[in-house]
Parts: C-alpha cells; structure tokens; sequence
C-alpha cells in the first residue's frame, strides 16, 4: 500500500521565487528523489504564505524517511506534517 508523506510550511509571499526554485531543484527535490520507494511529489503555494509539500512512496517505510528529510532541522517553519495512507488515485 502506497503512503505519502504531507508537509506544511510557512513561505514569506513576497521571498525571492527564483531562490526558492534553485534550493528545490538543488537540494530537495533531489534528496527525496533518491530515497527507497519515492513514486512522485508535489510542492504547492497557496501564494498567501504556506507551501505544501506531498511525496507518494511505495510503503509506509519510504514516507517516514521522506517526511524526515522534509520536516529536518534548517529548513522552512513547520505548519504541520503527516503521514497519510493513499487510499485512491485518479
């Protein structure tokens, strides 16, 4: 059963996109990408100071890594995070 791994944080609406982007591309995205059973992921911005962060894996294993890596000390302030058993896909 596929589980995924939700991440809230604060994002200053009015930072520096482009910085965002390249801390992304750079360091994040890649770290989970290489983490055991990564399917896919999703980082959102609601544009009104969260962002959203959801990485499908294929066990509930992968997205407790997945959510350490993401929830780690350095990072973004943290809204809130989960670990959430993928029910359906469309």
């Amino acid at each position: 059963m596929a589980y995924a791994a939700l991440v809230q944080v604060e994002i200053d609406p009015g930072s520096d996109v482009a910085l965002r982007h390249a801390i992304l591309d750079e360091f994040v995205i890649p770290e989970v990408r290489s983490l055991p059973g990564f399917v896919r992921a999703l980082w959102l911005n609601d544009r009104a100071g969260t962002g959203t962060c959801v990485v499908v894996f294929e066990d509930e294993e992968g997205a407790r890594a997945g959510l350490a890596v993401l929830t780690r000390p350095g990072g973004p302030p943290l809204v809130g995070s989960g670990l959430h058993e993928v029910e359906a896909e469309a």
